[in-house]
C-alpha cells in the first residue's frame, strides 16, 4: 500500500496546501526509518500502513468539556472477504513530531496490532454468518496491547515506548506544535465521538483471514510464556 495515497488525494482536491504535502514527503523517511526499527527490534513484518491528511479529534460528551489528538490507530477493515489490518499515522504526527516520538508511536501501534491479531486468531466464531457475530475494538483501551518487552529484543526501544506511554501518548511538545501549525491554521480536522471508534468486522470475514504466520507463531510463543 502506498502511505501517501490518501495524501495524494487531498492534494489533488484541494484540502491540504502543496507546501504541507512536500513537507510530509521531506518529513516521511523518520517514519520509514521508525517502521524499520520495529523490524529490526521484533523480527517481524509491519503491517500496511498509511498517512492520515487529517487530524482526528476525539471528543467526549459536551459536559466533560474534553478533546484528545490522536495522532495514530490501527484499523481493522473488510477487504473482500477478509480483515485487512492497517496501521493509520496522522500528517501532524509525521510533520511535528520527534524522531524518536514518532519511532515509539510506531512501535506502540505495533503493539496493539500484534494483540489485534492475537484476539482475532482466537476468537470463537460461529458458523452461521448471518447471525451477525461481531468484533469489536475501541482503540483507546490501553489494556490491548502486548508488553514491549514480550516482543522487542532492543532494550532502547522497549524504554522509549514505555516512557512516552502512560496511558497515552505523553508529548506535550508535539501537542502544542499541532495546535499551533496544524490546527490555528486551519490544516483538515475531524472530529471522533467515542462510538465512531467502534470497529465492527463480521465473524465469517475474520475467520477467512489468513493472518501472518509468524505473527501467529510469535503470539502462540508469548501465550506459553504465560503459563
Amino acid at each position: 500500500m502506498d502511505p501517501f495515497v490518501l495524501v495524494d488525494q487531498a492534494l489533488a482536491q484541494g484540502k491540504i496546501p502543496q507546501s504541507v504535502g512536500k513537507a510530509l514527503r521531506k518529513r516521511s523517511g523518520h517514519l520509514v526509518e521508525a517502521v524499520m526499527r520495529v523490524q529490526a527490534a521484533s523480527g517481524l513484518n509491519y503491517p500496511p500502513y498509511y498517512i492520515e491528511p487529517s487530524l482526528p479529534m476525539a471528543t467526549s460528551p459536551v459536559e466533560f468539556g474534553s478533546a484528545g489528538l490522536m495522532y495514530s490507530r490501527v484499523v481493522p477493515t473488510s477487504v473482500g472477504e477478509s480483515v485487512l489490518i492497517l496501521v493509520q499515522f496522522t500528517a501532524p504526527l509525521v510533520l511535528h513530531g520527534t524522531k524518536a516520538t514518532i519511532e515509539a508511536v510506531a512501535a506502540h501501534e505495533f503493539t496493539h496490532y500484534i494483540d489485534l491479531v492475537r484476539r482475532l486468531s482466537t476468537m470463537a466464531v460461529v458458523s452461521d454468518e448471518e447471525a451477525g457475530t461481531l468484533f469489536e475494538s475501541g482503540y483507546a483501551d490501553t489494556e490491548r496491547v502486548i508488553d514491549p518487552k514480550l516482543i522487542f529484543s532492543e532494550r532502547a526501544l522497549v524504554a522509549l515506548v514505555s516512557r512516552k506511554f502512560k496511558g497515552g501518548l505523553a508529548d506535550e511538545a508535539l501537542d502544542s506544535k499541532v495546535t499551533e501549525k496544524w490546527i490555528r491554521k486551519g490544516l483538515p480536522t475531524r472530529s471522533v465521538a467515542p462510538s465512531e471508534n467502534v470497529v465492527r468486522l463480521s465473524a465469517g470475514a475474520v475467520a477467512r483471514t489468513k493472518f501472518d504466520p509468524m505473527v501467529l507463531e510469535r503470539i502462540k510463543a508469548i501465550e506459553g510464556a504465560k503459563k
